[in-house]
């Protein structure tokens, strides 16, 4: 079997991006080649049995090749308590899970999704699931940059 390259994903199928919050995962997904991507809603946090199986089923309902993980590292690409406890939840994951668990740095992805959903609509404020769904819009759009090679 040939090592596993996440630059094929994109042009494989679609991917599934989580952005991993105390209370909700924000979701999106991208269709391939990857140019399309699309926030997906958020997912209720209740405990880690119940988060898997929850993320599984989003990932089996949309047909993905993949799911993408954020990690917030810091600032000096460091994991501090929030990163620690996704990681925990990235390795429920991958034991799960019958298609590869990839991540990526999330960091101020939640502040960019924020800041993108109050320009598109100044008049009413996001919620907090539209946030989580938008940053995990980010998310993939970073994965799929960084996992894309230039041409």
């Amino acid at each position: 079997m040939s090592a596993f390259d996440p630059s094929k994903l994109p042009q494989a199928g679609r991917l599934l991006a989580l952005d991993v919050g105390d209370r909700r995962i924000g979701l999106a997904v991208s269709m391939p080649p990857g140019s399309l991507i699309l926030p997906a809603g958020y997912i209720q946090r209740r405990n880690r049995r119940a988060d898997v199986a929850a993320i599984l089923d989003a990932a089996s309902s949309r047909d993905v090749v993949a799911i993408i993980v954020g990690i917030p590292y810091d600032a000096q690409g460091r994991a501090g308590e929030q990163a620690r406890k996704i990681q925990s939840l990235v390795r429920a994951l991958e034991r799960a899970a019958d298609i590869p668990v990839l991540t990526v740095d999330e960091s101020y992805t939640s502040q960019a999704a924020e800041t993108e959903l109050r320009q598109a609509d100044p008049s009413a404020p996001p919620s907090r699931g539209d946030i989580d769904s938008g940053a995990a819009v980010a998310i993939l759009r970073r994965f799929i940059a960084q996992a894309i090679p230039a041409t």
